[in-house]
């Protein structure tokens, strides 16, 4: 599909910049299967693609990330990396905590992280990360998949399996299009420059401020095997440290769920699930 550049953006010169490529699509399959095709085709470097609209947009574990026609930002950041595919993980977290930051800056408060990589408001879904990997001639990229709710029609709600908010139903205004998506790419550019440098640790303390389920008791689903547990919260690598009644593990894979416990908790603290 040829990309084709429409007028919902406007991205500052600085910005396009520190990307070699910045693609806008009316409409497409999905941003993220889109980069993956690119770079199956041989494109390099550091590009950003950007969609009004996705017929398949993607989320975590298989699921569909619903993208109508102007209710969301629908982005892609394609970058090489040179660390080890291993520490790799660790940047779903460093994307969250990313995507949560930009918010901040652009006054929406509130903001809770759910291990991995799920933003949420008052028990509602606000963002969503997918990352993937792709090796081509010896050199990892990661295609960094970014969703974010901005006006979600009632009939769009009514379709997705769990409680979702967007970013109107919060401000009651929703912050300008092209101005919030720079502050997102350009804080994710900052802190993948960190990360370079730094691996997760520094991004540690960080994310356990924001951890929803921190020191709570938790359900984890991991494939399917179900653990039961208290969050600590994460190590200096992004993976959930969860104490067990033999002993604290580190886990590297699942998805949480409150316990019963919990979710009495939560409703109380205002943490999401």
């Amino acid at each position: 599909m040829k990309p084709q550049e429409i007028n919902q953006f406007n991205i500052p010169v600085e910005l396009k910049k520190r990307l070699t490529d910045v693609q806008y699509f009316t409409e497409i399959d999905s941003t993220n299967t889109e980069a993956m095709r690119q770079l199956d085709s041989g494109k390099t470097g550091n590009f950003l693609l950007l969609a009004h609209a996705q017929s398949a947009g993607k989320g975590r574990r298989g699921r569909i990330w619903q993208s109508p026609a102007g209710a969301g930002i629908y982005l892609t950041l394609v970058r090489p990396f040179a660390r080890d595919i291993k520490e790799l993980q660790a940047l779903s977290l460093v994307t969250a905590l990313s995507v949560q930051e930009a918010l901040a800056l652009s006054a929406v408060s509130g903001i809770q992280l759910k291990w991995p990589n799920d933003l949420l408001v008052n028990k509602r879904k606000l963002a969503g990360i997918l990352l993937e990997l792709k090796q081509c001639n010896g050199v990892n990229y990661v295609v960094f998949g970014v969703g974010i709710n901005l006006n979600l029609p009632n009939a769009v709600r009514e379709a997705i399996d769990q409680p979702v908010t967007d970013l109107m139903s919060l401000s009651q205004a929703i912050p300008d299009k092209s101005l919030l998506v720079t502050i997102v790419v350009e804080t994710l550019l900052n802190n993948l420059l960190e990360f370079e440098k730094t691996a997760f640790a520094s991004f540690q303390s960080r994310w356990n401020a924001l951890d929803c389920y921190r020191h709570l008791d938790i359900v984890l689903q991991i494939g399917d095997v179900q653990k039961i547990g208290r969050s600590m919260g994460v190590n200096e690598s992004g993976a959930l440290l969860l104490q067990t009644a033999s002993g604290l593990e580190v886990i590297r894979g699942g998805e949480v769920f409150p316990s019963l416990l919990a979710a009495v908790r939560s409703s109380e603290s205002g943490c999401a699930v």
